[in-house]
């Protein structure tokens, strides 16, 4: 064993070398000069076989980089003292002295990994304190904060796992005769849950819409990467690589009776039965435009189409088209009254009742709602009708309900604040997904918001929200991907 200190010096016995002595006979000759050439020496033949514990490291050979790693060789060398360097990344250098015989090969065993100067400490902790630790995919047996002594230098993969939080994992790197501190806040998931590109196999962060289906999955629409299901243990997506959805960009969703998928585009809709898609454009169906904003389904199975066009029905075989007579045509939003009386939220014309297919409006200077664009409507418990508003040049954005008599108009947060889509649970909770977080009005229609600032929700900029059966809320933002919040019971 070789003991490490700053400079060793190792004398190597030499093998026995047979001298010959060579006599040199000049003979008279001629008086003519004759040229002889010079007689070569003969290449040095020392050998030097060095391996180390553990391997990898780099050789330098009198403060020359070989370009060698252990274990390796350095060959044709003369007779003479050599400092061989041992250099590794996280490792204090090592330096030997070998003197060499001539001709002598010599075989060099660095036991590194038993030099306690080698070594470096790691310690590990979390806020909260508590979780339990993995290192390289093995447990520990210990819990936060817990110090690991006498560790190899290098890079260790730690996770730390604790109930109600999600697991963390860090790169710790540990240096020869230090002590490397990480201290690691986990994020608590007792009540809010995010799930983002880079923590989950969710594929976008920007998403638009979502939905809850009839078996509980849920079914996100995104930007740019299509349709995504997540049944609470896998992500699936749906994008134009490898299915025929129209678009990867996502403007709503729907399921229908039988849990068929709709999903509406700028490109038509996309209908997903099971694993197999169907689509309708313009080509092969009754729509005027393929900018499809909402889809809705009444109860005797029609299906209602509000396109940057017209008003379009499908009951399964036929399709057909209503045209508003002051060509207000943009519809954003549809709500499902009766299957004789919808309610339409326009881009520029503001609120439409469309009843025995006669489109009356419900115009904004009777009743003074914030604007003419509406991106939003539900229906709450009471039988009031709420509106999402969008600011335009007669107004700026808001929140209204509808008792049939009057409207009531909220202005929640700065003048800056949009709102993008209202939904009402089975509580009579309205959530409102605004640009200025996710807002509540509940059963009372008392106010609360959630922001980055005083929640865990990852963006202000909210899209969609929907409820499931376990009374989850689950939250689209437009960069901070998908939401999971846990309401209090």
């Amino acid at each position: 064993m070789i003991t490490f200190i700053h400079k060793i010096k190792i004398n190597f016995l030499k093998t026995t070398v047979s001298v010959f002595l060579v006599s040199l006979i000049v003979l008279p000759g001629c008086d003519k000069e004759v040229s002889r050439s010079p007689v070569e020496s003969e290449a040095p033949n020392g050998f030097i076989y060095i391996n180390s514990t553990p391997v990898g490291f780099t050789i330098f050979q009198n403060g020359r980089n070989t370009g060698r790693l252990t274990p390796d060789s350095i060959s044709y060398i003369e007779a003479g003292d050599y400092e061989l360097t041992f250099k590794k990344k996280y490792f204090k250098d090592t330096l030997i002295v070998v003197s060499l015989g001539e001709d002598e090969k010599i075989n060099l065993f660095v036991d590194i990994a038993s030099n306690s100067s080698m070594l470096g400490n790691l310690f590990l902790n979390t806020s909260p304190s508590g979780a339990e630790i993995l290192i390289n995919d093995s447990a520990t047996g210990l819990v936060t904060p817990a110090t690991f002594s006498n560790l190899l230098p290098g890079e260790y993969s730690v996770k730390f796992k604790l109930p109600n939080h999600r697991d963390k994992e860090i790169n710790a790197i540990v240096q020869s005769s230090k002590t490397s501190n990480y201290v690691e806040a986990l994020r608590d998931t007792s009540v809010w849950v995010d799930y983002q590109f880079f923590n989950s196999g969710i594929p976008t962060n920007f998403l638009t819409a979502v939905l809850v289906d009839n078996n509980n999955v849920k079914w996100i629409g995104s930007l740019d990467k299509g349709l995504i299901r997540y049944d609470e243990i896998n992500f699936t997506n749906y994008d134009r690589t490898n299915s025929a959805i129209p678009a990867n960009k996502i403007n709503c969703i729907q399921a229908d009776n039988q849990n068929r998928i709709w999903v509406g585009t700028d490109f038509g809709i996309g209908i997903l039965d099971g694993s197999s898609w169907f689509t309708y454009n313009r080509s092969n169906s009754g729509l005027s435009s393929e900018i499809i904003n909402s889809i809705k389904f009444d109860n005797a199975g029609n299906v209602w189409i509000g396109t940057s066009a017209d008003l379009v029905k499908f009951n399964g075989v036929n399709w057909t088209s209503y045209n508003e007579p002051n060509s207000l045509d943009w519809i954003n939003d549809i709500y499902v009254e009766t299957e004789s009386r919808l309610w339409l939220g326009t881009k520029t014309g503001g609120i439409f009742v469309f009843e025995d297919e006669i489109f009356k409006s419900v115009s904004k200077y009777n009743y003074n709602y914030p604007s003419l664009t509406i991106s939003s409507i539900d229906r709450d418990l009471f039988n009031n009708f709420w509106f999402c508003f969008l600011p335009d040049t007669s107004g700026r954005a808001g929140v209204s309900y509808y008792n049939m008599s009057n409207f009531t108009n909220y202005f929640p947060g700065t003048s800056q604040n949009t709102f993008n889509n209202i939904f009402v649970d089975d509580e009579n909770n309205k959530w409102i997904a605004a640009s200025e977080g996710l807002i509540k009005y509940d059963a009372q229609n008392n106010f609360s918001a959630f922001t980055t600032s005083n929640s865990l929700i990852t963006s202000n900029i909210i899209k969609a929200s929907s409820r499931d059966e376990n009374g989850i809320v689950w939250i689209t933002t437009s960069v901070g991907g998908l939401n999971k919040y846990k309401p209090p019971r």
